[in-house]
Protein backbone atom coordinates (compact mmCIF):
# COMPACT_ATOMS: atom_id res chain seq x y z
CA UNK A 1 0.00 0.00 0.00
CA UNK A 2 1.58 3.53 -1.17
CA UNK A 3 2.42 5.78 2.02
CA UNK A 4 1.74 9.32 1.14
CA UNK A 5 3.73 11.96 3.60
CA UNK A 6 2.80 15.61 3.73
CA UNK A 7 4.75 18.34 5.65
CA UNK A 8 3.38 20.57 7.41
CA UNK A 9 5.46 23.46 8.51
CA UNK A 10 4.60 24.75 12.30
CA UNK A 11 6.33 27.74 14.26
CA UNK A 12 7.46 27.07 17.90
CA UNK A 13 4.73 28.28 19.31
CA UNK A 14 2.13 25.78 17.23
CA UNK A 15 4.43 22.96 17.74
CA UNK A 16 4.40 23.17 21.68
CA UNK A 17 0.32 23.36 21.40
CA UNK A 18 0.48 20.12 18.95
CA UNK A 19 2.76 17.97 21.44
CA UNK A 20 0.41 19.27 25.02
CA UNK A 21 -0.86 15.89 25.82
CA UNK A 22 -2.87 18.31 28.81
CA UNK A 23 -7.01 17.22 28.76
CA UNK A 24 -7.17 20.98 28.82
CA UNK A 25 -5.25 23.57 26.21
CA UNK A 26 -4.96 26.68 25.52
CA UNK A 27 -3.46 28.62 22.39
CA UNK A 28 -2.99 32.15 23.52
CA UNK A 29 -1.88 34.45 20.85
CA UNK A 30 -1.79 37.60 19.50
CA UNK A 31 -3.46 38.54 16.40
CA UNK A 32 -1.75 36.85 13.15
CA UNK A 33 -0.43 34.02 15.63
CA UNK A 34 -1.82 31.30 13.61
CA UNK A 35 -4.50 30.24 16.14
CA UNK A 36 -7.35 29.15 13.71
CA UNK A 37 -4.86 27.39 11.92
CA UNK A 38 -3.44 25.39 14.39
CA UNK A 39 -6.84 24.69 16.03
CA UNK A 40 -8.29 23.12 12.82
CA UNK A 41 -4.99 21.19 11.97
CA UNK A 42 -4.77 20.20 15.47
CA UNK A 43 -8.11 18.56 15.57
CA UNK A 44 -7.51 16.99 12.12
CA UNK A 45 -4.54 14.73 13.48
CA UNK A 46 -6.30 14.42 16.57
CA UNK A 47 -9.63 12.89 15.14
CA UNK A 48 -9.82 8.97 15.76
CA UNK A 49 -11.87 6.60 13.37
CA UNK A 50 -15.37 6.21 14.30
CA UNK A 51 -15.18 9.53 17.32
CA UNK A 52 -17.31 12.58 17.15
CA UNK A 53 -15.90 16.06 17.68
CA UNK A 54 -16.86 19.83 17.94
CA UNK A 55 -15.86 22.76 16.44
CA UNK A 56 -17.37 26.05 18.07
CA UNK A 57 -17.09 29.61 16.61
CA UNK A 58 -18.79 32.52 18.64
CA UNK A 59 -21.08 33.41 15.59
CA UNK A 60 -22.49 32.16 12.45
CA UNK A 61 -20.57 34.76 10.39
CA UNK A 62 -17.29 33.71 11.92
CA UNK A 63 -17.58 29.80 11.55
CA UNK A 64 -18.38 30.96 7.60
CA UNK A 65 -16.39 33.15 6.97
CA UNK A 66 -13.11 31.81 9.15
CA UNK A 67 -13.56 28.87 11.21
CA UNK A 68 -14.81 26.49 8.08
CA UNK A 69 -12.59 27.27 5.59
CA UNK A 70 -9.31 27.04 7.43
CA UNK A 71 -10.24 23.41 8.61
CA UNK A 72 -11.88 22.42 4.83
CA UNK A 73 -8.63 23.69 2.92
CA UNK A 74 -6.24 21.82 6.02
CA UNK A 75 -7.96 18.95 6.01
CA UNK A 76 -7.95 18.97 1.70
CA UNK A 77 -4.45 19.60 2.33
CA UNK A 78 -3.59 16.18 4.28
CA UNK A 79 -5.96 14.15 2.16
CA UNK A 80 -8.34 14.15 4.65
CA UNK A 81 -11.71 15.95 3.21
CA UNK A 82 -13.92 13.90 1.46
CA UNK A 83 -16.61 16.12 -0.77
CA UNK A 84 -19.09 13.51 -0.88
CA UNK A 85 -19.37 12.88 2.92
CA UNK A 86 -19.94 16.81 3.47
CA UNK A 87 -23.61 18.63 5.48
CA UNK A 88 -23.86 21.98 5.03
CA UNK A 89 -27.59 22.67 6.83
CA UNK A 90 -28.02 23.80 8.99
CA UNK A 91 -24.15 23.93 9.85
CA UNK A 92 -21.42 21.94 8.39
CA UNK A 93 -20.92 18.74 9.49
CA UNK A 94 -17.92 16.64 7.47
CA UNK A 95 -16.57 12.56 7.73
CA UNK A 96 -13.24 12.77 7.18
CA UNK A 97 -11.76 9.91 5.26
CA UNK A 98 -10.71 8.40 8.49
CA UNK A 99 -13.60 7.69 9.76
CA UNK A 100 -14.22 10.74 12.42
CA UNK A 101 -16.89 12.76 12.62
CA UNK A 102 -16.82 16.64 13.06
CA UNK A 103 -19.74 18.73 13.59
CA UNK A 104 -19.30 22.59 13.66
CA UNK A 105 -21.68 24.79 15.93
CA UNK A 106 -22.04 28.19 16.83
CA UNK A 107 -21.49 29.11 20.67
CA UNK A 108 -23.89 32.26 20.26
CA UNK A 109 -27.03 30.35 22.65
CA UNK A 110 -24.57 27.85 24.50
CA UNK A 111 -27.21 25.67 25.26
CA UNK A 112 -27.44 24.59 22.18
CA UNK A 113 -24.13 23.10 22.20
CA UNK A 114 -25.67 20.22 23.86
CA UNK A 115 -26.28 17.11 21.86
CA UNK A 116 -23.43 14.03 21.29
CA UNK A 117 -20.76 12.76 23.95
CA UNK A 118 -17.96 14.09 22.34
CA UNK A 119 -14.24 12.76 22.17
CA UNK A 120 -12.91 16.68 21.72
CA UNK A 121 -13.89 19.82 21.24
CA UNK A 122 -12.08 22.90 19.66
CA UNK A 123 -13.18 26.32 20.58
CA UNK A 124 -11.75 28.79 18.44
CA UNK A 125 -12.12 32.51 18.88
CA UNK A 126 -12.88 31.30 22.72
CA UNK A 127 -12.92 34.68 24.25
CA UNK A 128 -15.53 36.07 22.00
CA UNK A 129 -17.72 33.20 24.02
CA UNK A 130 -19.53 32.82 27.12
CA UNK A 131 -18.57 31.15 29.76
CA UNK A 132 -21.21 28.68 29.54
CA UNK A 133 -20.44 27.50 26.11
CA UNK A 134 -17.04 26.04 27.92
CA UNK A 135 -18.83 24.55 30.66
CA UNK A 136 -21.49 22.59 28.75
CA UNK A 137 -18.47 21.41 25.94
CA UNK A 138 -16.56 20.19 29.14
CA UNK A 139 -19.45 18.09 30.14
CA UNK A 140 -20.15 16.19 26.43
CA UNK A 141 -16.08 15.02 26.63
CA UNK A 142 -17.46 11.20 27.50
CA UNK A 143 -17.95 9.64 24.19
CA UNK A 144 -17.61 5.72 24.54
CA UNK A 145 -17.15 5.94 28.31
CA UNK A 146 -14.09 7.83 27.66
CA UNK A 147 -12.79 11.45 28.96
CA UNK A 148 -12.30 13.72 25.76
CA UNK A 149 -10.06 16.97 25.70
CA UNK A 150 -10.88 20.20 24.85
CA UNK A 151 -8.38 23.08 23.43
CA UNK A 152 -8.88 26.58 22.77
CA UNK A 153 -7.73 29.08 20.72
CA UNK A 154 -8.02 33.34 21.20
CA UNK A 155 -6.26 36.59 21.72
CA UNK A 156 -6.63 37.69 25.59
CA UNK A 157 -9.48 39.82 26.82
CA UNK A 158 -8.07 41.42 30.18
CA UNK A 159 -8.03 39.46 33.58
CA UNK A 160 -12.11 39.82 33.82
CA UNK A 161 -12.75 37.53 31.07
CA UNK A 162 -13.40 33.88 32.27
CA UNK A 163 -10.67 32.51 29.77
CA UNK A 164 -8.20 34.11 32.16
CA UNK A 165 -9.46 32.01 34.74
CA UNK A 166 -9.36 28.68 33.08
CA UNK A 167 -6.13 29.27 30.98
CA UNK A 168 -4.55 32.14 32.30
CA UNK A 169 -3.84 30.77 35.45
CA UNK A 170 -2.15 27.42 36.69
CA UNK A 171 -4.75 24.54 37.00
CA UNK A 172 -4.83 20.82 37.19
CA UNK A 173 -4.70 19.00 33.68
CA UNK A 174 -4.91 22.45 31.78
CA UNK A 175 -1.77 23.67 29.57
CA UNK A 176 -1.44 27.23 27.79
CA UNK A 177 0.64 27.98 25.16
CA UNK A 178 1.32 31.44 24.09
CA UNK A 179 2.55 33.21 20.53
CA UNK A 180 3.05 36.84 19.81
CA UNK A 181 2.06 38.06 15.91
CA UNK A 182 5.65 38.10 15.48
CA UNK A 183 6.49 34.45 16.49
CA UNK A 184 4.32 33.53 13.17
CA UNK A 185 7.28 33.35 9.99
CA UNK A 186 4.14 32.73 7.63
CA UNK A 187 3.12 36.07 7.59
CA UNK A 188 3.30 38.96 5.09
CA UNK A 189 6.67 41.10 5.21
CA UNK A 190 6.32 43.65 7.41
CA UNK A 191 2.61 42.78 9.33
CA UNK A 192 3.76 43.22 13.17
CA UNK A 193 5.46 46.24 12.15
CA UNK A 194 1.92 47.82 10.24
CA UNK A 195 -0.05 46.60 13.05
CA UNK A 196 2.56 47.57 16.13
CA UNK A 197 2.19 51.86 14.45
CA UNK A 198 -1.10 51.51 14.97
CA UNK A 199 -1.51 49.34 18.23
CA UNK A 200 0.21 51.30 21.82
CA UNK A 201 0.45 50.63 25.40
CA UNK A 202 -2.06 47.74 26.91
CA UNK A 203 -3.98 47.26 23.60
CA UNK A 204 -0.47 45.93 21.94
CA UNK A 205 0.61 43.82 25.04
CA UNK A 206 -3.05 41.98 24.04
CA UNK A 207 -3.28 42.44 20.52
CA UNK A 208 0.00 41.75 19.86
CA UNK A 209 2.15 40.01 22.30
CA UNK A 210 -1.27 37.65 23.09
CA UNK A 211 -0.52 38.69 26.97
CA UNK A 212 -3.34 38.73 29.20
CA UNK A 213 -3.39 42.49 30.89
CA UNK A 214 -5.52 44.62 31.99
CA UNK A 215 -7.92 46.27 29.77
CA UNK A 216 -7.02 49.82 28.14
CA UNK A 217 -9.36 52.24 29.69
CA UNK A 218 -9.33 50.35 33.23
CA UNK A 219 -9.86 52.36 36.26
CA UNK A 220 -6.89 51.55 38.57
CA UNK A 221 -3.67 50.86 37.69
CA UNK A 222 -2.42 47.42 38.35
CA UNK A 223 -0.19 48.14 41.53
CA UNK A 224 -3.87 48.72 43.24
CA UNK A 225 -3.80 44.61 43.28
CA UNK A 226 -0.10 43.49 43.79
CA UNK A 227 -0.98 42.59 47.18
CA UNK A 228 -4.52 42.14 47.55
CA UNK A 229 -4.94 38.53 48.22
CA UNK A 230 -5.27 36.55 51.94
CA UNK A 231 -5.69 33.11 52.72
CA UNK A 232 -7.52 32.86 56.53
CA UNK A 233 -9.79 35.27 57.83
CA UNK A 234 -8.45 37.84 60.21
CA UNK A 235 -9.43 37.03 63.74
CA UNK A 236 -10.46 40.29 64.66
CA UNK A 237 -13.16 41.22 62.47
CA UNK A 238 -15.69 43.65 64.59
CA UNK A 239 -18.27 43.74 61.81
CA UNK A 240 -19.41 41.23 59.19
CA UNK A 241 -22.20 41.95 56.52
CA UNK A 242 -23.22 39.65 53.40
CA UNK A 243 -24.65 41.59 49.72
CA UNK A 244 -26.50 39.32 47.24
CA UNK A 245 -26.74 40.93 43.54
CA UNK A 246 -28.98 38.49 41.56
CA UNK A 247 -28.80 39.75 38.37
CA UNK A 248 -31.95 38.41 37.50
CA UNK A 249 -33.49 41.99 36.18
CA UNK A 250 -34.14 42.27 33.26
CA UNK A 251 -31.18 44.74 31.55
CA UNK A 252 -28.89 41.86 33.25
CA UNK A 253 -27.04 39.82 30.11
CA UNK A 254 -26.85 36.31 29.18
CA UNK A 255 -23.58 35.10 31.25
CA UNK A 256 -24.00 37.54 33.97
CA UNK A 257 -23.45 36.40 37.29
CA UNK A 258 -25.61 35.91 40.71
CA UNK A 259 -22.84 37.44 43.34
CA UNK A 260 -22.67 36.66 47.07
CA UNK A 261 -20.21 39.28 49.05
CA UNK A 262 -19.08 38.40 52.19
CA UNK A 263 -17.12 41.89 53.54
CA UNK A 264 -15.16 41.96 57.21
CA UNK A 265 -14.06 45.15 58.85
CA UNK A 266 -11.26 44.97 61.20
CA UNK A 267 -10.54 47.31 63.61
CA UNK A 268 -7.50 49.43 62.01
CA UNK A 269 -10.30 49.85 58.90
CA UNK A 270 -9.64 47.66 56.29
CA UNK A 271 -11.37 45.44 54.81
CA UNK A 272 -11.79 42.08 53.65
CA UNK A 273 -14.14 40.25 51.38
CA UNK A 274 -15.03 37.15 49.30
CA UNK A 275 -16.97 36.16 46.82
CA UNK A 276 -18.95 33.08 45.76
CA UNK A 277 -20.25 33.57 41.85
CA UNK A 278 -22.12 31.81 39.35
CA UNK A 279 -23.38 32.66 36.36
CA UNK A 280 -26.45 29.62 36.38
CA UNK A 281 -27.71 29.52 39.91
CA UNK A 282 -31.47 29.66 39.97
CA UNK A 283 -33.80 31.23 41.93
CA UNK A 284 -35.38 28.63 43.83
CA UNK A 285 -34.14 24.92 43.88
CA UNK A 286 -35.38 21.61 45.94
CA UNK A 287 -32.96 22.06 49.55
CA UNK A 288 -29.35 20.81 48.99
CA UNK A 289 -29.20 22.20 45.30
CA UNK A 290 -27.72 25.67 44.29
CA UNK A 291 -29.44 28.51 44.48
CA UNK A 292 -29.66 31.94 45.31
CA UNK A 293 -32.16 31.23 48.37
CA UNK A 294 -30.16 28.20 49.48
CA UNK A 295 -26.92 29.59 48.96
CA UNK A 296 -27.79 32.71 50.95
CA UNK A 297 -29.14 30.85 53.36
CA UNK A 298 -26.57 28.99 53.72
CA UNK A 299 -24.17 32.03 54.22
CA UNK A 300 -26.03 33.28 56.49
CA UNK A 301 -25.87 30.50 58.65
CA UNK A 302 -22.20 29.79 58.03
CA UNK A 303 -20.58 33.39 58.36
CA UNK A 304 -23.52 35.02 60.79
CA UNK A 305 -23.26 38.62 59.18
CA UNK A 306 -24.56 41.45 61.19
CA UNK A 307 -26.49 42.35 58.27
CA UNK A 308 -27.18 41.08 54.56
CA UNK A 309 -28.44 43.33 51.66
CA UNK A 310 -29.82 41.85 48.63
CA UNK A 311 -30.92 44.30 45.24
CA UNK A 312 -34.17 44.43 44.80
CA UNK A 313 -34.65 46.57 41.47
CA UNK A 314 -37.20 45.56 38.88
CA UNK A 315 -37.80 41.59 39.53
CA UNK A 316 -35.08 41.28 41.86
CA UNK A 317 -37.24 41.84 44.65
CA UNK A 318 -38.78 38.53 44.17
CA UNK A 319 -35.21 37.31 45.34
CA UNK A 320 -35.88 39.04 48.72
CA UNK A 321 -39.20 37.14 48.77
CA UNK A 322 -38.29 33.95 48.60
CA UNK A 323 -35.20 34.39 50.96
CA UNK A 324 -37.90 35.51 53.43
CA UNK A 325 -40.12 32.50 52.52
CA UNK A 326 -37.36 29.88 53.27
CA UNK A 327 -35.74 31.58 55.96
CA UNK A 328 -39.19 31.17 58.11
CA UNK A 329 -39.39 27.60 56.32
CA UNK A 330 -35.88 26.27 57.44
CA UNK A 331 -36.01 28.71 61.02
CA UNK A 332 -33.26 30.74 60.25
CA UNK A 333 -32.91 33.97 61.58
CA UNK A 334 -32.38 36.85 58.54
CA UNK A 335 -31.14 39.88 58.96
CA UNK A 336 -32.05 40.66 55.21
CA UNK A 337 -31.90 44.51 53.99
CA UNK A 338 -33.59 45.50 50.49
CA UNK A 339 -31.45 47.96 48.30
CA UNK A 340 -33.04 49.66 45.28
CA UNK A 341 -30.35 51.01 43.30
CA UNK A 342 -30.78 54.41 41.32
CA UNK A 343 -27.48 55.78 40.84
CA UNK A 344 -25.47 54.67 38.04
CA UNK A 345 -23.55 51.25 38.79
CA UNK A 346 -20.16 53.16 37.33
CA UNK A 347 -20.43 55.45 40.02
CA UNK A 348 -21.58 52.68 42.78
CA UNK A 349 -18.15 50.90 41.88
CA UNK A 350 -15.92 53.70 41.84
CA UNK A 351 -16.81 54.65 45.65
CA UNK A 352 -14.56 51.46 45.95
CA UNK A 353 -11.32 53.42 44.44
CA UNK A 354 -10.24 54.71 47.83
CA UNK A 355 -10.01 51.25 49.45
CA UNK A 356 -8.13 49.82 46.48
CA UNK A 357 -5.78 53.16 46.56
CA UNK A 358 -4.82 53.08 49.97
CA UNK A 359 -4.61 49.44 50.63
CA UNK A 360 -7.52 49.08 52.84
CA UNK A 361 -9.45 45.96 50.93
CA UNK A 362 -8.16 42.63 50.78
CA UNK A 363 -9.91 40.00 48.72
CA UNK A 364 -9.67 36.18 50.05
CA UNK A 365 -7.58 33.77 47.37
CA UNK A 366 -10.94 31.57 46.11
CA UNK A 367 -12.21 31.42 43.04
CA UNK A 368 -14.70 33.56 43.74
CA UNK A 369 -12.24 36.06 45.43
CA UNK A 370 -10.22 35.54 42.29
CA UNK A 371 -13.04 36.23 39.94
CA UNK A 372 -13.97 39.66 42.24
CA UNK A 373 -10.43 40.63 41.40
CA UNK A 374 -10.47 39.91 37.99
CA UNK A 375 -13.46 42.09 37.62
CA UNK A 376 -12.07 44.98 39.38
CA UNK A 377 -8.84 44.84 37.53
CA UNK A 378 -11.18 45.18 34.25
CA UNK A 379 -13.56 47.82 35.19
CA UNK A 380 -15.08 49.72 33.62
CA UNK A 381 -14.09 47.69 30.24
CA UNK A 382 -14.18 44.27 31.29
CA UNK A 383 -17.36 41.97 29.83
CA UNK A 384 -18.64 42.00 33.97
CA UNK A 385 -18.70 43.63 37.24
CA UNK A 386 -21.61 41.90 39.30
CA UNK A 387 -18.90 41.04 41.49
CA UNK A 388 -17.75 44.85 41.62
CA UNK A 389 -21.33 45.72 42.09
CA UNK A 390 -22.10 43.46 44.93
CA UNK A 391 -18.96 44.44 46.92
CA UNK A 392 -20.31 48.06 46.41
CA UNK A 393 -23.29 46.91 47.84
CA UNK A 394 -21.55 45.13 50.55
CA UNK A 395 -19.72 48.54 52.02
CA UNK A 396 -22.87 50.50 51.62
CA UNK A 397 -24.41 47.82 54.05
CA UNK A 398 -21.45 48.02 56.11
CA UNK A 399 -21.87 51.51 56.80
CA UNK A 400 -25.65 50.79 57.46
CA UNK A 401 -24.73 49.08 60.28
CA UNK A 402 -22.14 51.33 61.68
CA UNK A 403 -24.64 54.72 61.49
CA UNK A 404 -23.50 55.69 58.16
CA UNK A 405 -26.18 56.49 56.32
CA UNK A 406 -25.75 59.32 53.72
CA UNK A 407 -25.75 59.35 50.38
CA UNK A 408 -28.13 57.17 47.56
CA UNK A 409 -28.87 53.28 47.62
CA UNK A 410 -29.43 53.24 51.35
CA UNK A 411 -30.23 49.94 52.27
CA UNK A 412 -33.94 49.03 54.05
CA UNK A 413 -34.87 46.60 56.55
CA UNK A 414 -36.87 44.17 54.55
CA UNK A 415 -40.09 43.29 56.13
CA UNK A 416 -42.36 40.19 55.52
CA UNK A 417 -45.75 40.43 54.49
Amino acid sequence: MQTITTRVRLHRGQMAFRRSEALYRGFVGGRGAGKTWVGAYDLIRRARPGSTYLIASPTGVLMQDTTWPAFREIARGLDRFDPGQVRLSPYPTVRLTTGATVRFRTAEKPERLRGPNLSGVWLDEASLMDREAYLVCIASLREAGAQGWLSATFTPRGFGHWTYEVFGQPRPDTETVHARTRDNPFLPAGFQQTLARQYSGLLARQELEGAFCALEGAEWPPEFFERVFFTDWPPDLVHKVLSLDPSKGKQDRSGDYSAFVLLGLCRDGCLWADADLDAARPVESPRGNRSLVNDGLDLVQSWRPDAFSVETNGFQHLVAEALLRVAGERRVALPLYGVCSTSPKVSRIRALGPFLAQGRLRVRDTPGGRLLCQQLRDFPEGEHDDAPDALAQAVRMLDRVLGQRGGADVPELVRGT
